[in-house]
């Protein structure tokens, strides 16, 4: 059983910083290295990202999906783009995913710290 800490670490924040990494190069035009000094990862980790080596791509699709997640999202990539903090999207995100049991099934046998 893993604490649901885990579960964000391992599964949330890969495929929210792939998602964000994708709209920060897709709507801004931004460059690896422009998205690694925003978002405070490696050049390589954004190449990842940008390439979906390093999310799981069932949890990409179900918040890609999701409407109110891609609005948060957006927020969050305008955000970052003009180098403001974008930590509330992100708790928003996460809320908005676990209240739609969108990772149901990744924290269904969770415990809580």
């Amino acid at each position: 059983m893993d604490f649901e800490s885990e579960v964000i670490a391992k599964e949330f924040l890969p495929a929210t910083r792939s998602l964000l990494a994708n709209e920060l190069a897709d709507e801004y035009g931004l460059y690896q290295e422009e998205i690694a000094e925003i978002m405070e990862i490696s050049q390589p980790a954004v190449s990842q990202y940008l390439n979906k080596k390093r999310a799981d791509k069932k949890v990409i699709r179900a918040m890609k999906d999701d409407p109110q997640v891609m609005l948060i999202l957006d927020e969050a990539a305008s955000n970052a783009a003009k180098e403001e903090s974008y930590l509330a999207e992100f708790r928003q995100i996460l809320e908005t995913v676990k209240s739609k049991g969108l990772m149901k099934e990744n924290f269904r046998e969770t415990e809580k710290l």
